[in-house]
């Protein structure tokens, strides 16, 4: 079968069809898109806070307290929140883990 493109039913379903699969393939991308975005944003956020944590052990040592809880264990808390983001940056396939174990054990060779 040939198609007629002044055929206007014909072509208007065609277009519609490339319309409709390049908007679903654009949403599924935008989508994907704002998830890593998020991500990315969140892991920011939670570097920011090892930074500010690591700081006030520096200004007040590990073992003082605010609010009942040790710098120390703050400093705990926000490396595992930022662990997380970690994970969540390779599980999502924005990075390789293996090229990620491999920069950190050339890290450690320090």
């Amino acid at each position: 079968m040939v198609l007629d493109i002044y055929d206007e039913t014909l072509y208007n379903n065609h277009v519609e069809f490339d319309m409709e699969y390049i908007m679903n393939k654009f949403e599924r991308s935008r989508l994907v898109s704002d998830k890593n975005e998020q991500i990315l944003l969140i892991a920011q956020e939670e570097c920011a806070e090892v930074v500010q944590a690591i700081s006030k052990v520096f200004r007040f040592g590990m073992d003082d307290e605010f609010k009942n809880v040790t710098n120390r264990e703050h400093l705990e808390e926000e490396l595992g929140d930022l662990m997380c983001m970690i994970d969540l940056i390779i599980d999502s396939g924005m990075v390789s883990e293996s090229a990620v174990i491999t920069a950190r054990n050339e890290k450690l060779k320090i």
